[in-house]
């Protein structure tokens, strides 16, 4: 028993510390980019918490990037990544009205904006999840892990903007997202393509701790059948 649970206990160590480096690598990235607004510290939801963050001044294009992880089955109909005081029919969603299991974003009484493309799925496992905003045309383009993933265009949005919540409507709302944002980072800008991906490979280059992890399994398992 202490052979197979000590490598484990070890395995996990090493896959906390990675997601560290990793997040670390990206801080790194983001330092000198000319973001408007971020946040270094991993906030985790329940779907009923909220988290206080100031999104910055925002006006017209614009560019969100988050971290993010968590269960959009388990989250109920729908689950808030943010919205700001200041324009509270505004809001960026983890997981879009009704049980799409998509990501989105929603004018209030207006539209849900729903990415359908595949990799557009609510992400499970952390995931860079890129928001860029051009006024002009209204288009929302999203990007999963640096990759240009789906786009809407002629949307009625406006993102963001001043202090606001991360995971819910607000104080004792009912509709927040139930899992983990690692990182938020805000422009008020549309960056370039390769502004995003650069930002996500920062991320990226540490290996994911799930993979890791699960090799590492997968290697004592195979071990331990060759005894």
């Amino acid at each position: 028993m202490i052979k197979t649970t000590t490598p484990i206990g070890i395995l996990l160590l090493a896959a906390s510390s990675l997601h560290g480096a990793s997040l670390a690598a990206y801080d790194a990235a983001i330092a000198g980019s000319g973001f408007t607004a971020r946040s270094t510290t991993a906030a985790t939801f329940d779907g009923s918490n909220i988290e206080l963050f100031d999104f910055g001044a925002i006006s017209g294009d614009a560019t969100f990037e988050f971290i993010i992880s968590g269960d959009p089955a388990a989250g109920g109909q729908n689950g808030y990544i943010g919205r700001a005081d200041a324009n509270p029919l505004n809001s960026l969603r983890y997981e879009q009205w009704n049980d799409t299991g998509q990501l989105g974003f929603t004018r209030g009484g207006v539209a849900d904006n729903t990415f359908t493309a595949l990799n557009a799925a609510s992400p499970s496992a952390n995931t860079h999840v890129t928001y860029r905003w051009t006024q002009t045309g209204g288009t929302m383009d999203l990007f999963i892990n640096g990759v240009a993933t789906d786009s809407i265009a002629g949307a009625t949005f406006d993102m963001p903007t001043g202090p606001g919540h991360l995971g819910n409507v607000a104080e004792a709302g009912n509709e927040g997202m139930i899992g983990t944002i690692s990182r938020v980072t805000t422009f008020n800008t549309a960056l370039a393509d390769a502004d995003i991906t650069a930002h996500a490979d920062a991320w990226l280059a540490v290996p994911e701790p799930s993979s890791v992890l699960l090799s590492g399994i997968a290697a004592l398992a195979l071990l331990r059948r060759r005894r």
